[in-house]
């Protein structure tokens, strides 16, 4: 095939190849092409080829959120790192047990993250004929995990939250505090909009699974929203985000997360706190303190992902029956005394 910058090939399966420069005979390009054919028949795919495939194809590009495809390209750093040179059908399940348990005794969450974007691309490429052996990474357990992120105390979010504000940094006010009221995620709440707002209170819409909640108006969760509206007012940039940056647009993640991140190290530098959270970890106090049904409050689809997120000890009552013959059974045990 000829594009402007040269003669190339495409194949199902593998990467498009330049074979020669636009100006080249005939003899030159089918020269270059029997070339090409010879190296696809000694050249086997390693795992480092399946990726470069896997992250090129529509699955990838077009089916993914970009919040997974950023997931997805740190994960393949490190399995590239361990198996990128391997052939795919070399891999055995003992082999990825190894690199469980060494990967796993330090980081276990990456390492089962890491695991499963392997057995990804094995599957994908599987289907597509560049794999010969079943999935070796079904057979893998993965490790356990705690639950992570830590409950936030109630004075460490007031203290953090009125450092915010004397450093005026109100949109990370506004921002806490919508997190925690709606126990909402940091990517939905920075894609918050004016159009989000309604009549009965604000709309969440969950980015990782689809979910939407309208979060009823209470009256501290409508002087969040009025606040960072009010705020937005004064920026030359108008947008629709309701949390916005200087310059008046609406956060990166990126962004947030580095001037979260400086703002934390300064309130601990300057004991304001004594120990830094995560903004995720918001989610995770709001789920703790809130009574009543955690799933429904959470939107999570079980029970037992809301329940990940409670840090909070359940108050259960303690059984209170009265005991039959109570006087009869002291009366008794009196005379059954062993005597001296």
């Amino acid at each position: 095939m000829r594009y402007p910058r040269g003669y190339r090939v495409r194949r199902r399966g593998y990467p498009i190849q330049h074979l020669a420069a636009p100006d080249a005979s005939r003899s030159e390009v089918w020269a270059a092409y029997e070339r090409w054919q010879a190296g696809l028949e000694v050249k086997n795919t390693t795992v480092n080829d399946l990726i470069d495939l896997y992250l090129a194809s529509p699955q990838y590009t077009k089916h993914l959120k970009p919040s997974t495809q950023r997931d997805y390209e740190r994960y393949s750093k490190r399995i590239r790192k361990v198996f990128g040179d391997m052939d795919p059908d070399t891999i055995t399940s003992p082999i990825i047990q190894m690199f469980l348990d060494a990967r796993g005794a330090e980081y276990p969450t990456a390492a089962n993250r890491e695991k499963t974007f392997l057995g990804i691309i094995m599957t994908w490429g599987k289907s597509r004929g560049l794999v010969n052996i079943s999935n070796p990474c079904n057979s893998v357990k993965p490790m356990p995990e705690g639950p992570g992120g830590r409950y936030v105390e109630d004075w460490e979010y007031d203290a953090f939250w009125g450092f915010l504000g004397a450093k005026g940094h109100l949109m990370h006010q506004c921002a806490m505090e919508i997190a925690y009221l709606c126990a909402a995620r940091q990517q939905d709440v920075l894609a918050l909009s004016t159009e989000h707002i309604r009549e009965e209170g604000l709309l969440i819409v969950q980015a990782k699974t689809g979910k939407q909640q309208i979060k009823l108006w209470s009256p501290r969760l409508k002087e969040a929203v009025e606040m960072a509206l009010s705020a937005n007012t004064q920026t030359k940039v108008q947008t629709s985000h309701i949390l916005r940056g200087r310059t008046g647009r609406g956060y990166t993640r990126t962004g947030f997360n580095a001037a979260w991140q400086r703002e934390q190290r300064a309130a601990l530098e300057g004991g304001v706190i004594k120990k830094r959270f995560r903004f995720h970890d918001l989610k995770i106090k709001a789920i703790s303190d809130f009574e009543g049904d955690a799933q429904r409050f959470s939107g999570h689809k079980t029970r037992s992902m809301a329940e990940r997120y409670n840090r909070t000890p359940d108050h259960v009552d303690t059984l209170n029956k009265t005991r039959i013959g109570t006087k009869d059974w002291h009366h008794k045990a009196k005379n059954e005394k062993t005597p001296h």
